[in-house]
């Protein structure tokens, strides 16, 4: 079906236009606590491969998803005024930013993983010589976590591919609003829902067991928590797009409040017990002077 002009006519509310500029801003502000802890612990320690896995593809999914189901916007802009098309593309890039961040925290996961968590001494059997390597005279073998976090690595730039070419394929043999291409961008969207459902549990679990925080940012959390409600209905309001664009990111940020409820507790817990190491050590130093 070729493209209609007369289909432009419907512009998104100023309420609308100014709550999704605000929460582009607020989504990308968001993100940054997470990048500056990794950043500055040089460390990406404590957070789990399959929840940076999951959630990096589930941000591809939901990318693709919004552009082919909002491709009207895109060829709108060529009718409308700079100010309308820019109010009109605001879904899209609110959920590229989203998006982008997160593929972000996982290059970041990636470059800083811990030195100490690829490798560990193996013994020099011909089991184990395909999957060794010689260093300081010792044969070292690939952790799991770190042979995971390979594996995610080919599996987000799989996906990557994947989305860019079948979506491609799409538009320019059926069309963009062709039935074939928009139930792949609904299936899409539904993958990302799928996604997302599991994404925090592998990261709960670690954050669990490890009884620690970690690399992940308690004040990013506590942005995104209640933004990815807003995040969700800012979306569900706009025009042309269906529960598939949104229900992932309200899942989302159900699931991420309950790491956020674990978190401060451990979090808590740990600045007692560090008050209680310094209280303890202030004690220590006061004692040889009182025996005195």
């Amino acid at each position: 079906m070729p493209f209609d002009p007369t289909v432009c006519g419907e512009v998104p509310s100023s309420h609308n236009t100014f709550l999704t500029a605000l929460l582009c801003v607020g989504t990308f502000l968001s993100y940054l606590p997470q990048h500056l802890k990794i950043l500055n612990r040089r460390s990406s320690d404590g957070i789990s491969p399959y929840f940076i896995l999951l959630g990096t593809i589930g941000a591809g999914s939901n990318i693709t998803n919004i552009v082919l189901l909002q491709f009207i916007a895109l060829q709108c802009c060529t009718v409308q005024t700079l100010g309308v098309c820019v109010a009109s593309l605001l879904g899209i890039v609110q959920v590229c930013i989203q998006g982008g961040m997160f593929y972000i925290t996982f290059v970041l996961y990636m470059t800083f993983f811990p030195e100490q968590s690829k490798y560990v001494a193996a013994e020099e059997t011909e089991e184990t010589d395909s999957e060794a390597r010689p260093l300081l005279g010792r044969m070292q073998r690939a952790t799991l976590e770190w042979q995971t976090a390979l594996w995610v690595t080919a599996a987000v730039a799989t996906h990557a591919v994947v989305c860019i070419l079948m979506s491609a394929l799409l538009v320019m043999a059926v069309g963009p609003y062709a039935g074939p291409t928009r139930t792949w961008a609904s299936l899409l969207g539904l993958f990302s829902l799928c996604l997302t459902c599991m994404q925090f549990f592998p990261q709960i679990v670690k954050t669990w067991r490890a009884g620690a925080v970690g690399a992940l940012s308690i004040p990013m959390m506590l942005m995104q928590t209640p933004g990815g409600f807003l995040f969700a209905y800012s979306i569900a309001i706009r025009p042309g797009v269906n529960w598939s664009s949104w229900i992932s990111t309200f899942v989302a940020a159900t699931l991420q409040g309950v790491l956020l409820a674990i978190c401060l507790v451990f979090d808590a817990r740990e600045k007692r017990a560090l008050s209680v190491d310094d209280r303890s050590a202030g004690d220590s130093q006061l004692s040889p002077a009182a025996d005195a």
